[in-house]
């Protein structure tokens, strides 16, 4: 059988660059999941919910995770931006039975970020950290009983740092992230000379889908039909270290390669299309079986010829084979097909 040709002369062959330990995950929150209550007193009373003191949260949340752990070893928050809905509106009570508030309190469009300390996540998925609240935007709007309202831009509002507690799970093909949220924050209105703290109570849930892996770039034809096509098989999960790269379509019985890099191309190769570029690394021979399919497990724990893997990265994938009863240059590839893994 014909030696597969040095493949650095047809294009360039090095090292992936080794991805640091933690990536940025980004969560959405479960809005019907993530209630909160708030409270507050003020220095004229109490502070009652008009007409109630519930809230949910709307938006993102970004995670630094890293693996290691059943689905992760360690975290980070790193921002988020959560929008409270509805808009916060309270009154301060009239001691005197009868009479109108001594004040309604109103923040409209209120979102706000969280970072936290680095921790690490056992076994179940549980951490403890230490959290502080920023508000992004906020209008504060105080309507005294006598006097004009005042509007204060709360934006740059700090929370107190505040031990908090959750877990980052698993559920079939979504990364689970729940954490009790307890916190407060000041304010006053300079103007009335108000001042109140407004203390926040409820569950942070958010999610994140680790999506499958996604075919790009063209097919080319071969000796056999239409050309060969990549596939994965097992998990994108790296924690069950069960994930396979697999082309159909190719040559029975002919030697062949995968390879990844970090970038998308469409560069003519042979009598092909290379679409995987930047620095490029080999995942070692192997040979088609008599249906024209590939097969290459992917140990995480030891993966072929030293390649570097880590969770949230994005990897690109291609097959390159030899083809000699095609004529032309004696050698195809396949597709292309995108993979982010996920711890």
């Amino acid at each position: 059988m014909q030696a597969l040709p040095r493949l650095s002369l047809l294009f360039t062959i090095g090292a992936l660059t080794p991805a640091v330990q933690a990536q940025d995950f980004s969560f959405t929150s479960d809005q019907s999941s993530s209630n909160y209550t708030w409270s507050g007193t003020t220095s004229l009373g109490p502070l009652n919910g008009n007409p109630s003191n519930t809230f949910q949260l709307s938006g993102t949340l970004s995670l630094e995770l890293g693996g290691g752990g059943a689905p992760v070893g360690s975290g980070q928050w790193i921002s988020t931006d959560l929008l409270v809905v509805p808009d916060l509106s309270g009154i301060i009570p009239n001691p005197i039975q009868g009479l109108p508030p001594l004040a309604t309190i109103d923040v409209e469009g209120m979102r706000f970020s969280i970072s936290s300390d680095p921790f690490s996540v056992d076994g179940a998925g549980a951490f403890d950290t230490t959290t502080v609240l920023e508000v992004t935007s906020g209008l504060l709007t105080v309507t005294p009983l006598v006097g004009a309202a005042t509007m204060t831009d709360l934006t740059g509002t700090m929370g107190d740092p505040t031990p908090t507690s959750g877990t980052i799970t698993r559920n079939g093909s979504d990364l689970e992230f729940a954490s009790p949220m307890n916190t407060q924050f000041d304010f006053t209105d300079t103007t009335s000379g108000i001042s109140a703290t407004i203390n926040l109570n409820g569950n942070l849930v958010a999610d994140y889908t680790c999506e499958p892996a996604a075919n790009y770039c063209g097919t080319s034809p071969n000796s056999v039909g239409a050309g060969a096509v990549m596939g994965t098989s097992g998990s994108t999960f790296m924690a069950d270290n069960n994930f396979s790269l697999t082309a159909s379509g190719a040559p029975a019985n002919k030697p062949g390669l995968f390879f990844v890099g970090p970038n998308q191309v469409s560069v003519p190769l042979g009598d092909g299309v290379r679409c995987v570029g930047g620095s490029i690394k080999r995942l070692g021979v192997v040979f088609s079986n008599g249906s024209g399919v590939f097969d290459r497990p992917i140990d995480f724990t030891s993966p072929p010829n030293n390649a570097v893997f880590e969770p949230g990265v994005e990897y690109n994938f291609q097959c390159w084979y030899r083809d000699q009863a095609a004529g032309g240059a004696g050698f195809n590839l396949s597709d292309a097909t995108n993979v982010t893994f996920c711890p």
